[in-house]
């Protein structure tokens, strides 16, 4: 079996055998939605392109601009029949799968994973089309103006697993600390039969390989049962950003199993404090996009180590995921050097109209999203945040109703965690007492005027103690301006270096003397492709078609203001106290 792009940073089986279908695909446009009427899932075009999986259309030659309906197929042999399992690990927008021509249905998405189950598939070779649709509407996530660049395509992994009669589907971790190094355990495991029989298998369950468990299971003919088990264990090691212990949880269920890692934390507030195993936490830290020009969203696992490494350097403990679920692989580095993640989905709102923000169709996908990410990442130890918008109108009743059915679900699926937005409109919120976190983004010194930061925070604060949020912790979750890369001078012009390190130190040196705000995230580590297109009329001050407020360019080359930053973060004299790196 040989391994393509490591999808996490373990090995999640041993037993059961997986493939990826990595590589080239066959591919056409389907520019006027027809493929659908003419039955391109039996009778795919002839003479198709082929194009690299996983990865986005757009970063191929003249299909840059293409947004819409593209079809993909390969080709699946097998030696023997098997039960199979097909995972996709995400695929932008409208994903509809086919399977020698028989629809196995539709997914709606762009960065969750989502699956499909054939028993008893026979041998030989079976075709795989997928029709995507990268379209963006008024109802879809993200809103069809968003400042970011709308890649299509198949944008991470597609597995295929040959499943045994007893699979598992899933293992779900949860834990109450009892002490400093003590817990109540709880393992959930959903097992799976495909079998036209009932059956009873042996259930061994397993710690960083030390074995803890045995159980038999009982599955009906073709039916499904859950476990649960539940331990005290009084030898654990807390997962802490300066030393991040993590456990290795592996069942093996018959001729099946599935490993999935995590870590012991505390994680609450208090006074306007955000508290991890006891101890007050001053975030320090970026905002990150998962994007790359050559790669689009399709980002190579190998600039990822490099990425977190410039990162870190800067003296960074924390990133936000702006604006979607990013991949797996990213946060288990994350889990492993001890750096916390604010992980979102992509409900953008700069330009989204209160209007829409009721629309039963958007409300749904934004809800099935939300949840879809709460359960791919549940184990990470490395996420602090679940954070259900971004800038959408929170001066509306409609955007305090979005949010009253967002902060409900993450609530009840996931207790261990905080529920955060980011809210543009500081001074007039009304959603501010829904939350745990309130995340401001407010981009003084570029958007408008000169640094009125100070003005901003006194009006806001204020509200803070109107709305119920007088101890809710406040982050600095977007500001920043642009600078092109190589562009100084003497004096801080727009966009020159010079102008975006002077605006990044002032605003650093204004946010860590608030002892209201518990941390910054500097809009944004990396510059990004904008979504600038030759017919439409948005975001025409992004320079060279790219968002320029990158500590680093897009080739991940330093500007100034990266320098500036690390001093200020790395100065460790007092994380409030503001060092004497620039005057």
């Amino acid at each position: 079996m040989e391994m393509m792009i490591m999808i996490r940073t373990f090995q999640q089986h041993r037993l059961r055998d997986s493939q990826q279908l990595d590589g080239l695909w066959d591919f056409v446009f389907d520019k006027d939605d027809v493929g659908i009427t003419e039955g391109w899932n039996t009778n795919f075009p002839a003479n198709p392109d082929r194009v690299p999986v996983p990865g986005c259309w757009n970063n191929e030659l003249g299909k840059y601009e293409y947004e819409g309906v593209a079809w993909y197929r390969t080709w699946v042999t097998l030696d023997n029949p098997s039960h199979l399992r097909l995972l996709f690990h995400a695929v932008m927008g409208h994903a509809d799968v086919y399977w020698n021509g028989q629809h196995l249905g539709y997914h709606y998405g762009g960065f969750t994973p989502f699956d499909f189950t054939l028993p008893n598939v026979t041998s030989g070779v079976h075709e795989l089309i997928v029709r995507t649709d990268s379209t963006l509407g008024t109802n879809t996530l993200p809103y069809h103006i968003v400042d970011w660049f709308h890649y299509g395509g198949i944008i991470r992994p597609v597995e295929i697993q040959r499943l045994s009669d007893v699979w598992v589907e899933g293992m779900r971790i949860t834990y109450e600390m009892t002490g400093d190094s003590s817990a109540n355990v709880r393992i959930l495991l959903k097992l799976n039969s495909l079998s036209d029989k009932p059956l009873e298998v042996p259930v061994s369950l397993y710690r960083n390989n030390d074995f803890f468990q045995n159980e038999n299971a009982f599955l009906p003919a073709n039916g499904s049962t859950e476990l649960l088990l539940e331990q005290e264990w009084s030898d654990i090691q807390r997962w802490e950003p300066e030393d991040p212990t993590l456990y290795l949880f592996r069942a093996v269920v018959g001729q099946d199993d599935l490993t999935d890692r995590m870590g012991f934390r505390t994680i609450e507030t208090r006074d306007k404090k955000i508290i991890l195993n006891g101890k007050e936490l001053y975030l320090q830290g970026v905002n990150r996009h998962e994007e790359h020009p050559e790669w689009g969203f399709a980002f190579p696992n190998k600039l990822m180590t490099k990425e977190l490494d410039i990162i870190r350097q800067m003296g960074c403990n924390t990133v936000r995921g702006s604006h979607y679920p990013q991949s797996e692989y990213w946060i288990d580095l994350l889990d492993e050097q001890g750096i916390l993640f604010w992980s979102e989905i992509p409900i953008w709102g700069a330009a989204f109209p209160a209007k829409e923000t009721d629309d039963p169709l958007f409300v749904e996908r934004a809800l099935t999203m939300m949840d879809e990410m709460i359960e791919r990442d549940f184990h990470h130890p490395s996420i602090l945040f679940w954070s259900v918008h971004n800038e959408i109108d929170t001066r509306s009743q409609q955007a305090y109703d979005l949010s009253v059915k967002m902060t409900e679900l993450v609530r009840k699926k996931d207790s261990s965690r905080l529920v955060a937005f980011a809210t543009m409109h500081p001074m007039t919120d009304i959603c501010l007492g829904l939350f745990d976190v309130i995340g401001i983004n407010y981009y003084g010194g570029w958007y408008f005027g000169h640094v009125e930061f100070e003005e901003m925070l006194q009006v806001f604060h204020e509200r803070c103690n109107e709305y119920g949020a007088e101890h809710t912790p406040v982050l600095m979750t977007e500001f920043g301006g642009a600078g092109v890369y190589g562009d100084s001078g003497w004096e801080p012009r727009l966009f020159s270096e010079d102008y975006q390190a002077d605006l990044l130190g002032k605003s650093l040196k204004l946010f860590r003397s608030d002892p209201k705000i518990s941390g910054t995230y500097v809009w944004q580590f990396a510059d990004t492709r904008g979504q600038l297109l030759s017919h439409q009329p948005h975001f025409r001050d992004r320079a060279r078609s790219f968002n320029n407020k990158g500590l680093v360019n897009e080739y991940r080359k330093p500007k100034l203001a990266y320098r500036v930053v690390k001093g200020i973060y790395t100065d460790h004299n007092d994380p409030y106290n503001w060092g004497s790196t620039l005057n």
